[in-house]
């Protein structure tokens, strides 16, 4: 009975310490053992929207052991009532311009029916960028101002657009000019810089302003783009010249003409004006030509005053008259002028050309001097009063040519058939009282002045191709480089030598070889000479060689068949012998006839082994093997040598057994 109360004092002293330990409260701990709760969420994401759920052990709901609680005032985010759901109260934005672009708030969590304190849980929510923005131009609409004479690829003005998304893909501007009227003459320089630039020559006198709709478009997904217009004013330059209001006037000299008379023109007074509108620089008139000296022409009015010489002449003369602005000396414009006396009976038949047109052919290496074409007069040159002159209004025809007084038009510097193929031009004859005018027209025929020209004077090509693949029929090699100085020239290609009907050419230059051709092969290279043959007159050629080296091959081949052949026959005659000494000889007894007829049998069997082994080593080790295949190289022709030489050691075994029964 004394250890009862010995018991009961020991589980006394015991049951402090038990009460003393607390176990430990988890309800307001995260399941996942973290100290911090983080969601990720768009910033497009609709108000109301459940951003997450809050991963506490305890349950908030009415009857719950927890309760949560939000510590801040005004958060974007809040706690739905009897949940463990943060819901978003506020619009997000990245950008900052319509709400935060990032939350951190603390949840409080409560253990309900208890003392205990609170447990704060931090809470982040950050927010993803989303392609929102649509990109937003600085300064526009734009306008710019252009002289006519800007050249191709010059800067016009550089344009900004910013995008308010976050950088990346959503806030990447690609530039372009939209398609439309005009939209040809500007472009920008770079899609990903906003420099515009000229991208076709401009002209006052045709288009004297025009406006282009313009796009900066972001990368996003769908993508967002913003338009806008661009209106350039093209300003007029000296880039025209003067032009006379008639290109031929005709005067008579009265009977009572006097030095200083004033001569009346027809079809009207003389003058010009400048055809740059927008300019209309101020022009001075003057003479020029061999009878410049007959009149005088007012510098500022062109009014053509009587002078001593033109008393003094009696035939017709045709004066040259110059229209000169004033501010540019290489801008002006020439017009006839025919004058004469009153008409008499004796007068002779006005100047007239025997055709509208004139055409003339000339080959690009004619030499200088050479009379390209004869313009023909009616009446003709000789039967005139006075001589003919003959004039071409454009300055550049006396560059390459030239025209003397019987109307032959002459050659004066060589031509180049890749620099200008024709030439046209308007001439005017004048025989001092009538003229007249008709087109020439000069083409340059080409000469085959150029042989093609490989870039290479020599082509080695290596070759790779296993010879089980059964792919194309051709396999690629390499590509021969040739081209022709002579524009219109076509050049042909094509494969001479003893290989070359292994190999094939296209008309772009490559090189092919024939699989089948390469299976037969005991060769190591392909050796050919390409011909390059233009299409000029006469045509020209140039050839170089072509080496195609067909890597790693095993002299195997035809040989190794031949000698795989020669085996599988030696083995076979082998047997045959056996048997023709079993059946055409008298052997004693049935058993001797029965073992040689087994021996044969077997040497048979062998045989065809050796041969089927023979045939896989020859296809396994590489023999076909073209084109540097891995292969077993020596170490397959070692095999084939050690296999020879068993056939032939087992060849002098068999026929010495077979003497041996032969004689028992």
């Amino acid at each position: 009975m004394a250890a009862v109360p010995l018991a009961a004092a020991v589980l006394l002293a015991l049951m402090p310490p038990l009460r003393a330990q607390a176990i430990q409260d988890s309800r307001c701990y995260l399941m996942n053992g973290g100290a911090v709760e983080s969601f990720f969420i768009s910033e497009d994401t609709p108000v109301g929207s459940v951003i997450g759920t809050l991963s506490v052990n305890g349950d908030p709901s009415e009857a719950g052991d927890i309760s949560l609680r939000l510590q801040e005032q005004g958060a974007a985010v809040g706690v739905a009532a009897g949940s463990k759901n943060l819901t978003l109260l506020r619009p997000l934005d990245r950008e900052e311009l319509r709400g935060p672009s990032n939350v951190y708030v603390n949840v409080r969590c409560d253990r309900r029916r208890t003392t205990d304190p609170s447990f704060v849980i931090p809470v982040s929510v950050r927010v993803w960028d989303v392609n929102d923005n649509a990109p937003a131009w600085a300064g526009a609409p734009f306008r710019a101002r252009l002289s006519e004479l800007t050249a191709v690829g010059a800067r016009v003005l550089r344009v900004k657009a910013a995008d308010a998304d976050q950088p990346g893909p959503h806030a990447t501007i690609v530039y372009s000019v939209l398609p439309g009227p005009n939209s040809e003459y500007l472009g920008f320089l770079n899609e990903l810089d906003g420099v515009i630039v000229v991208k076709k020559p401009l002209d006052f006198e045709t288009l004297r302003n025009f406006t282009v709709t313009i796009r900066a478009q972001d990368q996003g997904t769908p993508p967002l783009h913003n338009d806008t217009t661009l209106t350039v004013e093209v300003l007029d330059a000296d880039d025209q010249n003067p032009k006379f209001t008639s290109e031929h006037y005709t005067a008579i000299i009265p009977d009572d003409a006097q030095p200083g008379t004033i001569l009346e023109t027809s079809p009207g007074p003389i003058s010009a004006v400048d055809q740059d509108v927008g300019i209309n620089a101020p022009l001075q008139y003057s003479t020029t030509g061999d009878y410049k000296h007959m009149i005088v022409v007012e510098r500022d009015t062109g009014r053509i005053v009587v002078t001593e010489d033109l008393l003094k002449q009696l035939s017709p003369v045709t004066v040259v008259v110059k229209a000169t602005q004033v501010d540019n000396a290489d801008r002006y414009a020439l017009a006839t002028l025919a004058i004469s006396r009153l008409p008499t009976e004796a007068s002779v038949l006005p100047v007239r050309f025997a055709r509208r047109q004139y055409d003339a052919a000339v080959p690009e290496d004619a030499p200088p001097g050479t009379v390209l074409a004869t313009l023909h007069t009616d009446p003709p040159h000789h039967r005139h009063q006075s001589p003919l002159q003959f004039y071409v209004s454009d300055r550049g025809f006396l560059e390459k040519f030239a025209i003397n007084g019987a109307g032959e038009v002459l050659l004066r510097r060589a031509l180049d058939y890749e620099a200008a193929d024709a030439y046209h031009y308007q001439v005017m004859v004048t025989d001092g009282l009538s003229n007249d005018t008709a087109a020439i027209n000069i083409t340059v025929l080409n000469v085959n002045e150029w042989e093609p020209r490989f870039r290479y004077p020599q082509y080695e090509f290596r070759v790779e191709a296993d010879p089980d693949d059964t792919g194309d029929a051709l396999l690629p090699v390499g590509r021969l480089d040739v081209f022709d100085g002579d524009k219109p020239d076509t050049v042909s290609l094509s494969l001479r030598g003893p290989d070359a009907s292994m190999l094939r050419v296209n008309e772009l230059g490559e090189v092919f070889v024939a699989r089948a051709a390469l299976r037969a092969l005991n060769a190591s290279a392909l050796h050919v000479v390409a011909t390059a043959v233009d299409s000029g007159s006469p045509p020209r050629q140039t050839s170089v060689p072509v080496v195609v080296h067909v890597g790693g091959r095993a002299v195997a081949g035809a040989r190794g068949g031949s000698l795989l052949a020669l085996f599988a026959a030696a083995l076979a005659l082998l047997a045959l012998a056996g048997a023709g000494h079993v059946g055409g000889r008298a052997v004693a007894g049935a058993r001797g006839g029965s073992l040689l007829a087994l021996f044969a049998a077997a040497l048979a069997l062998l045989a065809l082994l050796v041969c089927a082994l023979l045939a896989y080593i020859y296809r396994t080790a590489g023999a076909g093997h073209v084109g540097g295949r891995a292969v077993a190289g020596a170490r397959g022709g070692s095999l084939l040598a050690l296999f020879a030489a068993a056939l032939a050691l087992l060849a002098l075994l068999v026929c010495a057994l077979l003497a041996y029964i032969y004689r028992t």
